[in-house]
């Protein structure tokens, strides 16, 4: 590393370590039934899909005092599929991890639940797609027949509100986009 890298390492050190304490001390709980208006409310705000929202399949990070920091779903896709759906980070907690924590959580929750064998798909702007390469997901020639509508709508939405593609997204090796 050069020493102008070395330097930006250590100069950023103290920020790093600060927000490993602030991750842990975040607590995941699952959504109240309460707390649906504020989920909604930040989905219209982030121009994300605020349908399907049903606090019980939402899983909360919460910053005490400060509130919500994150929020994420699992939901069905009929009775083939699942969705990893309305992943939202408030901007002051973005960079710090708690996405990536939060999403960790959702599919340890998938994996563990009665829908564990079923294909695990989501919809996400072409600059998110690195992220979620990271958690083990690929981009798929084609949405599943249960998300067409959205990614066909969200697709309009998206490049005019965001000037961005969407990217329809498989945790699971059989739907993934082939490579050759």
């Amino acid at each position: 590393m050069s020493p102008l890298g070395t330097a930006l390492v250590l100069l950023h050190w103290p920020l790093a370590a600060a927000a490993l304490w602030d991750l842990r001390a975040l607590a995941v709980r699952p959504a109240a039934p309460s707390e649906a208006p504020v989920l909604l409310s930040r989905l219209v705000r982030e121009r994300m899909n605020p349908l399907s929202v049903d606090p019980e399949r939402f899983l909360v990070a919460w910053d005490e005092p400060n509130g919500i920091a994150a929020f994420g779903q699992i939901r069905p896709l009929g009775s083939d599929a699942s969705e990893l759906a309305s992943l939202v980070v408030e901007p002051r907690y973005r960079g710090l991890g708690v996405g990536t924590m939060l999403a960790a959580k959702l599919l340890a929750r998938h994996r563990s639940g009665a829908d564990s064998s079923k294909p695990l798909y989501l919809v996400t702007l072409q600059r998110t797609q690195p992220f979620y390469e990271r958690l083990g997901f690929a981009p798929v020639s084609s949405p599943p027949t249960e998300m067409r509508l959205e990614v066909a709508a969200g697709s309009v939405v998206a490049r005019l509100a965001a000037g961005q593609n969407l990217v329809c997204m498989s945790s699971c090796q059989h739907d993934r986009k082939s490579d050759t």
